[in-house]
């Protein structure tokens, strides 16, 4: 019997909580070591390719301190090696309204298309 070949696929990809059981301050600080790897891989490696987990927020908190990469992350999202969006920030849809989550999404889409995704 021949043994057969399986094949995995692997999605680099991060779920971000901006603030959860640390402060903003805290969370930001692993965020933008975080993204300074990604950033990092996407340099040394053309093929790589990363997944942010459908907001466009920790893009905001990273240039707030990184303002220096946002050509760069531009660069990747509109070479499709950067997945962002479309959500503003990850929604809880069992917490907010029909409105805000369609106002979620509208921020979010328009910030992402202004990144280039």
């Amino acid at each position: 019997m021949t043994a057969k070949k399986r094949r995995a696929i692997v999605v680099p990809h991060t779920h971000w909580d901006r603030e959860w059981y640390l402060s903003f301050e805290e969370f930001r600080f692993h965020l933008v070591e975080a993204l300074d790897r990604v950033i990092s891989l996407l340099g040394a490696h053309p093929r790589y390719r990363f997944t942010l987990d459908g907001q466009v927020i920790p893009l905001l908190d990273y240039l707030e301190i990184r303002p220096e990469r946002k050509e760069l992350l531009q660069e990747y999202i509109r070479e499709g090696r950067l997945l962002i969006g479309p959500w503003y920030v990850q929604p809880d849809e069992f917490l907010v309204s029909g409105e805000a989550l369609v106002r979620n999404l509208l921020y979010g889409t328009r910030l992402a298309r202004e990144f280039g995704g």
